[in-house]
C-alpha cells in the first residue's frame, strides 16, 4: 500500500498500521488515519419545516442576541471559547523525554488542535498551510494531496472544514477536552488528544428555531507523536498523527460525505438511522465511549 492508500475512510476505530522505508534505510510507521464517519446524527422532534411563506423570499436574519451568543442554551454554552479551551498538562520528564522536551511538544501539539480546528484560515479557507507546516514533513508530503483535490473525506479525521455554502457566525468555536502524555517507542513521545469542538452556523431561524439546530459538533480523538532521533529520517522527524477516532453530531450527512461540516436541518431529505446513543447530551461529554455505528447511511 502507497501512503496515500494509508489513508482510510472515516470510522471510529484504528484499522491497520502500514509500514514502510523511507531514505537511508530508516524504517517510519504509518498509522493509517481512520477516519469520521456521520456519528451520532440526532434530530430531536424532526427537521424543521421552511414554512410557506417563506418560500421565495430572502432568509432572514439571526435576531443579534443570538448571533453573538448561539450556544446558549446547548450543552457547549459553558466551554471556553476558542484555543482557550485547549491546554497542555503540565510539563514533567515522560521516558526519555525531558520535561522541557514535553513542554516543547504539547505546545506544538497545542498549535496542530488550533490550527486543524479553530483557525478561520482552514476551517472556513480550506486551506491547509498553517495546519501542514507545524507537521514532519514526510507527514504533511502524505496530507496535502487531500485537500482542494476532492479528497477532503479523507483529511476529516484530522482537521474540520465547514461547507462553504453553509457560513459560520463571526464567534469562536467553543472547546472542552483534554491532552495526555505518555512515552511512545524508542524516540517517539505520544500525546493523546480527546476535544469537543462546537461550531456556531447562520443559519435563518425559519428553518433552524431551536439553539442546536445552528450548532455543529465534532468530536476528536487523535494520537499526535512527536518523532526524534537517529531512529528516524531526517524528513521524518517532527510531529506526525497516529490513531484517531470521534464523531460528527447534528451535521447534514450529504456535506460529510464531501469532506465538509453543514448543519443537520439542510438534510431533511437525508435519511437517517436510528442515533448511536439514545442520550443526546452522551455526544457532548468527551469522557464517553466511541459509539460503533452511524446514524449517516
Amino acid at each position: 500500500m502507497d501512503r496515500q492508500g494509508a489513508v482510510g475512510m472515516w470510522a471510529v476505530r484504528r484499522l491497520l498500521v502500514v509500514g514502510m522505508g523511507v531514505g537511508m534505510g530508516v524504517a517510519v510507521v504509518l498509522s493509517a488515519l481512520v477516519l469520521l464517519a456521520g456519528m451520532g446524527v440526532f434530530r430531536g422532534g424532526g427537521a424543521p419545516v421552511v414554512p410557506e411563506s417563506a418560500v421565495g423570499l430572502a432568509p432572514p436574519t439571526l435576531p443579534t442576541a443570538a448571533r453573538t451568543t448561539p450556544f446558549d442554551r446547548t450543552p457547549a454554552s459553558g466551554w471556553a471559547e476558542g484555543a482557550a479551551g485547549i491546554v497542555a498538562p503540565a510539563a514533567a520528564a515522560v521516558g526519555e523525554f525531558s520535561a522541557i522536551q514535553v513542554s516543547a511538544a504539547t505546545s506544538l501539539v497545542r498549535d496542530a488542535l488550533v490550527a486543524s480546528r479553530i483557525d478561520p484560515a482552514l476551517v472556513t479557507g480550506h486551506d491547509p498551510a498553517g495546519y501542514l507546516r507545524l507537521l514532519a514533513p514526510d507527514a504533511a508530503a502524505q496530507l496535502r494531496p487531500l485537500f482542494g483535490t476532492g479528497r477532503e473525506p479523507e483529511a476529516q479525521a484530522l482537521v474540520s472544514m465547514v461547507d462553504t455554502a453553509s457560513p459560520l457566525l463571526p464567534v469562536e468555536p467553543r472547546v472542552t477536552g483534554s491532552m495526555r502524555v505518555e512515552p511512545g517507542g524508542p524516540g517517539e513521545l505520544v500525546v493523546h488528544t480527546n476535544y469537543l469542538f462546537a461550531y456556531a452556523f447562520d443559519s435563518p431561524p425559519a428553518v433552524a428555531p431551536a439553539p442546536m439546530d445552528s450548532v455543529v459538533l465534532v468530536r476528536a480523538d487523535v494520537d499526535y507523536i512527536l518523532r526524534v532521533g537517529a531512529e528516524w529520517a531526517p524528513s521524518s522527524q517532527g510531529l506526525w498523527y497516529g490513531d484517531v477516532g470521534g464523531y460528527g453530531y447534528a451535521i447534514a450527512c450529504q456535506a460529510y460525505r464531501r469532506g465538509f461540516l453543514a448543519p443537520a436541518h439542510l438534510d431533511q431529505s437525508d435519511p437517517l438511522s436510528d442515533p448511536p446513543h439514545t442520550d443526546p447530551g452522551a455526544y457532548f461529554d468527551p469522557s464517553t465511549p466511541l459509539p460503533d455505528k452511524t446514524a449517516c447511511r
